[in-house]
């Protein structure tokens, strides 16, 4: 069973250290919640690759309902199909190799944002360029028939 947390009161030292560590930034807020959670094998630059890996899987899926809203202009639309598309994805990268089908993995934005594994590898810009060119590629064929949509109807 896990331990009950205690609420204790800090001392001005205390205090003068953790708004030194709020005032340097974020570099060592990160060095100390990494500390504590125990994660000391993930370098800062592990820990960013992977915050910006999630950012541009949060961008392809925006990019994708934007693609979408400026193709078709109905948020009902909009909110289903990219619903959709993102746990199809999700079970895609979870469950392709347990069917037997692994080239699905490939079709699935999850293996290029966690497929490289940025916690422990840092960086893959051929994943990241990935996920920015499928985000590009969505909102330039929903503005292409953005263009050609007739928006009075």
């Amino acid at each position: 069973m896990a331990e009950r947390v205690r609420v204790r009161e800090i001392d001005d030292d205390e205090g003068r250290r953790l708004l030194r560590i709020i005032r340097r930034g974020t570099g060592e807020a990160v060095l100390a919640v990494r500390d504590r959670a125990e994660l000391t094998s993930v370098t800062p630059v592990e820990l960013l690759a992977q915050c910006l890996n999630l950012a541009l899987l949060a961008i392809t899926f925006g990019a994708l309902a934007l693609g979408i809203g400026a193709a078709v202009g109905r948020r009902a639309v909009v909110l289903v199909v990219a619903a959709v598309v993102g746990v199809l994805a999700c079970t895609a990268h979870t469950f392709a190799a347990q069917l037997g089908a692994e080239w699905l993995v490939h079709l699935s934005p999850f293996h290029y944002y966690i497929g490289g594994q940025p916690l422990r590898n840092g960086f893959q810009g051929g994943d990241m360029a990935v996920l920015a060119v499928t985000s590009l590629v969505c909102v330039g064929a929903g503005l292409l028939r953005f263009t050609n949509r007739d928006v009075n109807s």
